[in-house]
């Protein structure tokens, strides 16, 4: 399976973007009042989100980068 780097960049920004429209709502949800039992702060919102995404970008970059050969 060959991997198109293009399309997977182009996936990937779109993702990163409705992810930063999903962070954008809820801060703007946040601000104006909310759910009395939505408590997270958006800044920690948002820190879980990029770390979550950080890891999930390492672990497919991990799988679809091949090796290096070794001479044996």
């Amino acid at each position: 399976m060959k991997l198109d780097l293009m399309k997977a960049g182009i996936g990937l920004a779109v993702v990163i973007g409705i992810v930063l429209t999903v962070v954008a709502g809820y801060a703007l949800f946040s601000t104006v009042g909310g759910v009395g039992g939505l408590t997270v702060a958006p800044e920690l919102f948002v820190s879980i989100l990029f770390g979550g995404l950080l890891v999930l970008s390492a672990v497919a970059v991990r799988k679809t980068v091949p090796k290096p050969r070794t001479r044996v």
